[in-house]
């Protein structure tokens, strides 16, 4: 019996001692792991830099989180709910797509569409316009050679009625 006893608590050392060794023996993220979800973060100081080449303190203290969220055994998503929620959408480098904010990504598409119309418009009037001045082209030299004929013609008649 003191042999079960002693069995059942070597038994426990061993199922505790896994358990607080268990985040230590942890497998520590690469730094391409790392990476991987820092290139789709953006430091929430600077302008326009992303998470991995930004070399600001506050910039490797966030690698250091993600890091640490890995070995926690959190997802990518996970991760980077966790920085939006820290910092704002501006870890994310680009507005959602939902709210006030979806204005920034319909806007350049409406734009496009109003400007694709006006060329449109502006094409087939300046179209129109080259048919109208062709037609009235080909039409006036027709009178203006009339009017000349005529012309020739009423000097050869005087011509002729001085003459005959």
């Amino acid at each position: 019996m003191k042999v079960t006893k002693a069995l059942w608590l070597i038994l426990a050392l061993f199922i505790l001692g896994a358990t607080l060794a268990a985040p230590v023996l942890a497998q520590t993220p690469t730094p391409n792991e790392i990476n991987a979800i820092a290139k789709d973060l953006w430091c929430p100081l600077c302008n326009g830099v992303r998470l991995d080449n930004c070399e600001l303190q506050a910039c490797i203290q966030m690698r250091e989180m993600i890091a640490q969220k890995l070995m926690e055994g959190a997802s990518k998503e996970q991760i980077k709910a966790y920085f939006v929620q820290q910092y704002g959408d501006v870890v994310l480098g680009a507005p959602e797509r939902t709210g006030f904010s979806g204005v920034v990504w319909i806007l350049p598409v409406l734009i496009g569409a109003v400007g694709l119309g006006w060329l449109i418009f502006f094409v087939r009037a300046g179209l129109r316009r080259r048919r109208l001045v062709t037609a009235q082209a080909s039409v006036a030299p027709t009178k203006a050679a009339a009017q000349a004929r005529n012309t020739y013609l009423k000097r050869v008649d005087e011509e002729m009625g001085r003459d005959g």
